[in-house]
């Protein structure tokens, strides 16, 4: 007897303590591995990582990588960019213009080139040529002259606002190519011609601001090696739509000849 009633008591006690009104069991939380558990999904956050529209702009006039990134990462109207940073980093790529103003001229003078017959960078004839951009009047100069500060400021005022921000555009009306100036040499925007695929896009960059678009195609001469990067579309004259250089026996740093169909850009070599 002793026996039933100690199992009976064990019974209840068991039954109780599965649960009943008072003690509610809870119910286990869904495993996320599970197939049907409810996932949701993280946020999707994008990071603009470059700001390109006309090759070799931003790369080369900034040269602190920190001035490079914020760059790349803002809108083209600088919108958002504090006062005191902009001012830096639009003051580093004028002092790259200026370099580029400065050594046009004085790269006329060491080549025995007047200012009247040597590069005009961004149309602009160079005040001084040669050892005259230095107090010192010779080529290893190391201080400007008053003259050559000033000229070489309004040089790079002109052509910041020109080529920033950074944005293509296209006027329909205008001739098809890269070298096709939007009205005149003093416009801004600056290139409004699109871009033919076989032109050569960073020697017409060069091109203008080194001689303001002066330089015509034509055969190898001293101007022509200044204002341009050296390699030319195709080692075949007749396909180059610009400057040409003395060409280089390598087949590999040409490209093929563009197509009248589609899709128009030759197979990669």
């Amino acid at each position: 007897m002793r026996m039933i009633k100690t199992l009976a008591l064990s019974l209840l006690v068991a039954s109780a303590a599965c649960g009943d009104d008072g003690n509610p069991v809870t119910p286990p939380t869904p495993d996320a591995a599970m197939p049907d558990a409810p996932v949701t999904p993280p946020a999707t956050v994008y990071k603009q990582v470059e700001h390109l529209a006309r090759p070799g702009i931003n790369e080369a006039l900034l040269i602190t990588e920190g001035f490079l990134g914020g760059y790349n990462a803002t809108a083209p109207s600088f919108t958002g960019v504090p006062a005191a940073t902009l001012a830096q980093v639009v003051g580093e790529a004028k002092t790259v213009l200026k370099a580029v103003y400065l050594g046009s001229c004085l790269l006329n003078g060491a080549l025995n080139l007047s200012a009247a017959n040597g590069v005009k960078p961004a149309g602009i004839t160079c005040h001084a040529v040669g050892p005259a951009v230095w107090t010192e009047n010779t080529l290893a100069g190391v201080t400007l002259t008053a003259a050559s500060m000033t000229a070489a400021q309004a040089y790079a005022d002109k052509v910041f606002g020109q080529f920033e921000p950074d944005v293509m555009r296209i006027d329909t009306s205008a001739a098809s190519g890269y070298l096709t100036l939007c009205g005149d040499a003093n416009s801004t925007p600056l290139l409004c011609g699109g871009r033919n695929l076989n032109d050569d896009v960073i020697d017409v960059t060069y091109n203008y601001l080194i001689n303001g678009a002066g330089t015509p195609k034509g055969a190898y001469n001293q101007v022509n090696a200044l204002t341009s990067d050296g390699v030319n579309f195709s080692d075949v004259d007749a396909n180059n739509a610009y400057n040409t250089v003395t060409p280089v026996p390598n087949a590999q740093q040409y490209h093929p000849n563009v197509s009248g169909t589609f899709p128009y850009s030759a197979a990669p070599l």
